[in-house]
């Protein structure tokens, strides 16, 4: 958010909401940190499944229990809290004031 206040800031100027900068960060921070999060948790079950069996044959894996998904949720919605948490400064940053050319 700060290092894109000035062009937030001149795209308020030039008559596009609020709604749509809240929306315009959402998809530049919040869709790549879930999507990266999701596809991570993913792949290390696959990598565990792929180290289990191919060490033993006799092993099965399953899926992991309840408190694996009760960790990954509030990571979730950390995340989440994290980007909704800079739109209060949508609005102070892009002011008139602060599009100014220094």
């Amino acid at each position: 958010m700060l290092d894109r206040k000035r062009v937030l800031g001149l795209m308020h100027l030039m008559g596009m909401p609020v709604s749509i900068l809240r929306w315009i960060i959402i998809r530049e921070a919040a869709v790549p940190l879930l999507t990266v999060l999701l596809l991570s948790a993913g792949l290390g079950f696959l990598v565990a499944w792929l180290m289990v069996t191919l060490i033993n044959d006799a092993y099965r894996v399953a899926w992991p229990g309840p408190g694996y998904f009760m960790a990954l949720g509030p990571s979730l919605l950390l995340a989440i809290g994290a980007v909704a948490a800079t739109f209060g400064f949508i609005r102070g940053n892009t002011a008139t004031t602060a599009t100014r050319f220094d």
